[in-house]
């Protein structure tokens, strides 16, 4: 019978190519980590770039928002004093000119019932060129640019991804 310790496989180690070539097995893999440290260092100064860019993008919306509440305010102001303006000089003229259109038609046709109603005609048409002008006027107030700023910093995202959709298909 054979003694354990002579039944044994002699003592193994691994292979080290190293020793063979000159360390170029080293020298890969220190490339492969400089690389990955270069990469790593390129997604860093990215994804800081795309943070300051966000930024950016959310102070210009700021920018934005404010300048457009100012003029919101001075639109809603033009629009009071529009009001205003229509309530008292606009309406003593219209008056004005209703009393002389109603004494004309009523000498020309003698009836009552047409000046009335063509009275009334006019100061409908009146009525509705003002609804349009105050409407307009109103339209002008309003955060439009600022919602479409915020619109485009946070469908960026959406859109990149509808890209690369796109490009799949």
């Amino acid at each position: 019978m054979q003694n354990r310790a002579q039944s044994e496989a002699p003592e193994q180690r691994p292979v080290q190519h190293a020793e063979s070539t000159g360390q170029p097995a080293s020298a890969a893999q220190n490339k492969v980590v400089d690389q990955a440290i270069e990469q790593l260092a390129e997604i860093a100064a990215l994804s800081s770039s795309v943070k300051q860019a966000y930024i950016n993008q959310l102070n210009l919306a700021g920018k934005i928002a404010t300048a457009e509440w100012q003029l919101t305010g001075r639109s809603l102001i033009i629009a009071a004093a529009l009001v205003v303006c229509f309530g008292t000089g606009i309406t003593l003229f219209w008056g004005s000119v209703l009393l002389l259109l109603g004494y004309m038609l009523f000498q020309l046709s003698g009836s009552l019932l047409i000046t009335a109603s063509v009275l009334v005609v006019l100061q409908f048409v009146l009525l509705i060129w003002c609804w349009r002008s105050l409407s307009y006027v109103l339209s002008q107030a309003g955060f439009s640019k600022t919602w479409q700023q915020l619109r485009l910093l946070f469908s960026t995202q959406k859109s990149a991804n509808k890209q690369q959709e796109d490009q799949q298909c």
